[in-house]
């Protein structure tokens, strides 16, 4: 009997040995992780800070939009499209085009002849968007291309005569802008601002090398994944 307690005593003894020392090694590798996580976050604020690193996002959009312009102290309105790719909420890619809406009319431009101004233009655009997710926020569209301009004789007042181009031309562009864009929905934005159209080797009867050079008001409507 003497030997069976004394068997379980020295059992129970080294039942708590091992249980203090298990504890021990629980604590030391608890610490031991949390070290390793704080190490691990110290060297993420050394990381570089990218465009698509990290928490990647990408969205798109397509839009409508209008311009109103000048062109020979005549109101020029444009209509056209926008479509874009959205990267990180930060920066969108996109192409866009936009045609001459043909009300303006030139009289006399030719003896006899009235005319109307129809073309078009359009090219690539980068637009750095700040503060995306809030309610209004602010955008820098940059667009660069081509564009095509003519005057055509007035269809309103040649009934009898065959319509013909009087004058016409080819030109590059670029034009930057900033504007102010509201969060109507979460797919639909609404964006209002002004840009400056440069134009370069446009040569027009009749018309100055810079007319083309103006500012333009637009408005646009959005439709995507923001």
């Amino acid at each position: 009997m003497r030997r069976i307690l004394i068997v379980a005593a020295i059992s129970l003894m080294g039942v708590v040995v091992y249980a203090q020392d298990y504890h021990y090694n629980d604590d030391t590798t608890y610490e031991e992780v949390v070290i390793s996580e704080a190490e691990y976050h110290d060297y993420n604020k050394d990381d570089i800070k990218t465009l698509s690193g990290g928490r990647y996002h990408s969205g798109g959009f397509g839009a409508v939009s209008f311009k109103s312009s000048e062109f020979r102290d005549k109101t020029l309105v444009m209509g056209g499209v926008r479509g874009g790719w959205i990267i990180n909420r930060t920066l969108a890619i996109g192409f866009e085009g936009y045609g001459v809406i043909p009300t303006a009319e030139f009289d006399n431009l030719v003896p006899g002849r009235n005319a109307v101004l129809l073309g078009g233009y359009g090219g690539m655009f980068l637009e750095p968007i700040i503060f995306s997710n809030h309610l209004v926020h602010v955008t820098f569209p940059l667009t660069g291309g081509a564009g095509w301009l003519g005057f055509h004789d007035d269809w309103e007042e040649n009934y009898y005569n065959d319509e013909e181009i009087i004058d016409e031309d080819v030109f590059w562009y670029v034009e930057p802008g900033v504007a102010l864009e509201l969060n109507v929905s979460k797919h639909f934005r609404l964006n209002c601002g002004v840009s400056k159209r440069f134009a370069e080797d446009l040569k027009l009867l009749g018309t100055g090398a810079n007319e083309f050079d103006k500012l333009n008001y637009f408005l646009t409507l959005k439709f995507g994944k923001f």
